[in-house]
């Protein structure tokens, strides 16, 4: 139950930090600008795998397989 929570607030920052940089409520890049900011280096795509494939396993394991 608290992980649940804890991705739901995670996923609501997120929306909240996309509508303030969309709106243009001060110097803030949306999260598509901060992904290819990361992405133009190496180590930055590496970083951007594990931390998807991390996202991914978790939210696979917690929602998808019996018992969890």
């Amino acid at each position: 139950m608290n992980g649940t929570l804890v991705w739901l607030a995670l996923l609501g920052v997120s929306i909240l930090v996309e509508l303030r940089a969309r709106l243009g409520a001060g110097r803030t890049p949306t999260l598509g600008r901060v992904g290819a900011a990361i992405a133009t280096s190496l180590g930055g795509r590496i970083l951007l795998l594990l931390l998807w494939m991390f996202v991914g396993l978790h939210l696979f394991s917690r929602y998808t397989l019996p018992g969890h």
